[in-house]
């Protein structure tokens, strides 16, 4: 099985802009305005963290979104994200902590609930993370249904479970036939169940649909063909992609035989 990589999701509001002083004359106006900007604000130090996480400037990341939290202490994009830099910290207990009052915040939010579910399966709780990642794709409204639903098939896969793993690999694809790593994952996955010719049957419809071969899928025809004990084509994938993508980890595979 290859290596698990989770869909995490971050959702940001529309809203964008700064605390600003206003001339609204009014009390109620001028709280509302306030509360607005506010809001606006902590999203800006949301996108200013992530921006900062992306290059690694962690303690500008964490300043940003300790600010993000300040300004909207129910923003649950901020916590979010406060979550997610702790886990790329490697934080676990105050990754764990966000997420319990995160779902203190919004215990229905589907975003939650995936990337919550994300964190459990990593730390080995398959089944809390399988209960929150159904819990996840109930909630009305939910446009990635199918992301939570590749979570829960890698999720099951890792913990040894196939046959949960087929069936939610197959509900993500069902609910959006344009992802096509799901077929990379099915054919993984029927190798990991040494079912070589479903494995290719899988690949086959990858290839249907984006029309070439990729590192991946040579690869999973690589070790098809070799528990089906076709030694000549083993070779055949293997030199496809010494040629078609020398650089890549499978080509070193090959290579040293590591298959």
């Amino acid at each position: 099985m290859k290596k698990i990589g989770f869909v995490i999701t971050l959702t940001l509001a529309a809203l964008a802009g700064c605390v600003k002083e206003t001339t609204i004359i009014g009390k109620n106006s001028v709280k509302q305005e306030d509360a607005v900007d506010r809001i606006a604000a902590s999203n800006n130090r949301v996108q200013l963290g992530m921006g900062y996480l992306e290059k690694g400037q962690m303690p500008t990341a964490k300043y940003n979104f300790d600010q993000a939290i300040a300004l909207n202490p129910s923003s649950v994009e901020a916590h979010l994200a406060l979550a997610y830099y702790y886990q790329n910290v490697g934080d676990l207990e105050s990754t764990d902590s966000t997420y319990r009052k995160l779902m203190s915040l919004d215990g229905r939010n589907p975003d939650v609930l995936n990337n919550y579910g994300t964190f459990l399966c990593r730390q080995k709780n398959y089944d809390r993370a399988e209960e929150l990642f159904l819990k996840a794709v109930e909630q009305p409204d939910y446009v990635k249904i199918d992301n939570t639903y590749e979570n829960a098939g890698l999720c099951a896969a890792q913990s040894g479970d196939s046959a949960k793993a087929e069936k939610y690999f197959k509900l993500a694809y069902g609910y959006n036939p344009q992802q096509v790593r799901l077929l990379l994952d099915l054919a993984n996955l029927s190798l990991s169940k040494k079912q070589p010719s479903q494995a290719l049957s899988w690949i086959q419809q990858f290839k249907q649909k984006i029309g070439t071969d990729t590192a991946d899928s040579l690869w999973i025809q690589l070790l098809a063909a070799n528990q089906l004990g076709r030694i000549a084509d083993v070779h055949v994938f293997g030199q496809a992609l010494v040629s078609q993508f020398p650089s890549s980890v499978q080509a070193k595979k090959y290579q040293n035989n590591d298959y």
